[in-house]
């Protein structure tokens, strides 16, 4: 005869919460996004409990005023400063004014349903630690894979701020990603780099960036199977081979594979879509649905609220043509500075992504958005939604975790000082400047430190088999 012990309803209501948050995880994240949609604008923008600072995003109110033209009959270009699809004002000219700040929390949380799915789906594949065996952990494996996006403090504020991210090019690039990593499980990939395709175009045109992709998407599609994967690793140079006809003899090699029907299809389908969609965009709304829309973001130079280290000579720059000195070319020096971009983005469209696509997105976003002219908040969410999707290739050594620790520092110094330049109006410009040098170095030593984790990883995997 047994007697049960009595249980200890602090630790079973503990795991009913802890059921509810893992289980209900897409819906909590959900009312947690919309509850705070409604509430902190009223905190901080009505009722001003923070002197100076407002909580909806300055976007959220061009996104809104461009809506109301359209309501009129007008262009949404009639709004000073809106530089996006018309298609999104057309959105939410439907919706009450405040309607689009709950679409994009909409959005914000079906992305986090996403990564849920690939994460579960992922340690599913991989036989990965369950929850059985992690009880020495402070949460579940399946409540981690919810703290990634839809319990992340940083994707809650962005959406509840207003800021359309989620909606336009979050969404679909999930959406690309999951049509492309499936097309591998199929035997026909041509209908799936056809659908993938649909989706990077709506992506390109609504944003422009997710362009980065295009090379790594079609890399993965000319490799159908794991025996194509190693084939391609092989035909790598290797890091002591220093002949060029090696080098070009690989390059040529990837150019042959490249025009296979399935990655062909996808760049058509791409460009196909973006095309007419631009080309509806301007038949609408006239020229400056091209200029502003799209065309504008190739010279953007922005120094407010940035985080670039460029940011300075853009300042200065602009304070120089004001004042009637020599005229500045921001523009061509803007595209100079996409060249180290495209280096990186090749080597790792040809290096990485066959192998491992969604660690070569991560990165190219990660290099993308540290090397960039222009830097804003809403730019990290771009590759925070690509990283649970990789961090099972990654690990937190101790390298990472003092990379972390230096980015936070580096992420504290520059809002302190930038608060006292743009909110207090104090003449810190060069701290602001080297603040963002500073930010600069610890991304760069973050991204060293995660890819060391990751070879790290690979090299461990390896010798696991071998023995």
């Amino acid at each position: 005869m047994t007697i049960d012990s009595p249980k200890t309803p602090g630790r079973t209501e503990s795991s009913r919460v802890q059921h509810v948050l893992t289980e209900q995880a897409v819906w909590v994240g959900l009312l947690i996004r919309l509850f705070l949609a409604w509430l902190l604008p009223l905190l901080l923008d009505d009722a001003g409990l923070i002197p100076g600072v407002a909580y909806t995003d300055i976007d959220y109110h061009v996104f809104t005023d461009a809506a109301a033209y359209i309501q009129q009959g007008q262009s949404p270009y009639e709004r000073d400063t809106y530089r996006y699809t018309p298609f999104l004002a057309a959105l939410l000219a439907l919706l009450p004014r405040q309607g689009g700040r709950y679409l994009f929390c909409l959005a914000d949380a079906a992305c986090g349903s996403m990564l849920l799915y690939f994460r579960r789906k992922t340690r599913v594949n991989s036989s990965s630690v369950d929850d059985s065996s992690t009880t020495q952990l402070l949460v579940s494996s399946r409540l981690q894979d919810a703290l990634w996006w839809l319990y992340n403090p940083l994707a809650i504020n962005i959406c509840t701020r207003g800021s359309a991210e989620s909606l336009m090019v979050l969404l679909p690039v999930l959406l690309t990603y999951a049509v492309v990593s499936s097309s591998s499980l199929k035997k026909s990939s041509w209908p799936s780099a056809i659908h993938a395709g649909l989706w990077h175009g709506i992506a390109i045109h609504a944003k422009l960036y997710p362009i980065i992709y295009t090379l790594s998407f079609m890399t993965f599609f000319t490799l159908s199977s794991a025996t194509d994967r190693m084939q391609a690793a092989a035909l790598s140079p290797k890091p002591n081979c220093r002949g060029l006809s090696r080098r070009i003899s690989y390059l040529g090699s990837w150019i042959w594979r490249l025009l296979r029907p399935a990655p062909v299809l996808f760049l058509l389908s791409s460009l196909l879509t973006f095309a007419v969609l631009t080309y509806l965009a301007v038949v609408g709304y006239g020229q400056e649905a091209l200029d502003e829309g799209l065309l504008y973001h190739f010279s953007r130079v922005d120094h407010r609220h940035n985080y670039s280290m460029h940011w300075f000579w853009i300042y200065l720059a602009r304070a120089q043509e004001e004042s009637g000195g020599d005229e500045v070319n921001m523009s061509a020096a803007g595209r100079l500075l996409l060249l180290p971009q495209l280096v990186l983005l090749l080597f790792t469209s040809l290096g990485v992504a066959p192998q491992n696509l969604s660690l070569a997105l991560f990165v190219q976003t990660f290099l993308f958005v540290a090397h960039n002219k222009v830097i804003t908040a809403q730019y990290f969410t771009w590759y925070l939604c690509l990283l649970p999707l990789c961090s099972e290739s990654l690990s937190l050594t101790r390298r990472v975790a003092k990379a972390l620790a230096a980015l936070l520092l580096a992420v504290g110094f520059w809002l302190g000082s930038a608060y006292c330049l743009e909110m207090q109006g104090m003449a810190v410009h060069r701290i602001v400047w080297l603040a963002s040098v500073m930010f600069f170095a610890a991304n760069v030593n973050l991204l060293g430190a995660l890819l060391d984790s990751s070879q790290s990883k690979r090299d461990a995997l390896a010798e696991k088999k071998a023995d």
